[in-house]
């Protein structure tokens, strides 16, 4: 069965909708993270899920504006066994982020 030129277009057209719509809905928490320890200050906008992101270290404060709750580990690989969460909208000080994970 062979398409006509103008069922392959709106065929490659749909193809081509849907790929956007699936780009656009990576799993991401929307946000940002704003980690601050002595003079050094960090932010992560959009963590994604799954992704370690880098932490500042013993003794961080650390604030989780996203939409999300992001998983702390005292590692900076996000390795370390623990389950240690921090909700949308919560703050912690004297933390040990080593790295920090986006869960939703």
């Amino acid at each position: 069965m062979r398409l006509g030129p103008r069922v392959a277009l709106v065929v490659t057209a749909g193809a081509l909708a849907l790929s956007f719509v699936a780009a656009s809905t990576a799993s991401a928490a929307p946000g940002v993270v704003i980690m601050k320890n002595g003079g050094k200050s960090k932010q992560v906008q959009d963590p994604k899920d799954g992704q370690c992101h880098p932490g500042l270290g013993p003794d961080t404060a650390i604030t989780n504006l996203t939409s999300g709750t992001i998983l702390l580990f005292p590692d900076g690989n996000c390795r370390t066994k623990v389950f240690n969460p921090l909700g949308p909208g919560e703050f912690r000080s004297n933390e040990n982020v080593g790295g920090f994970q986006a869960l939703d």
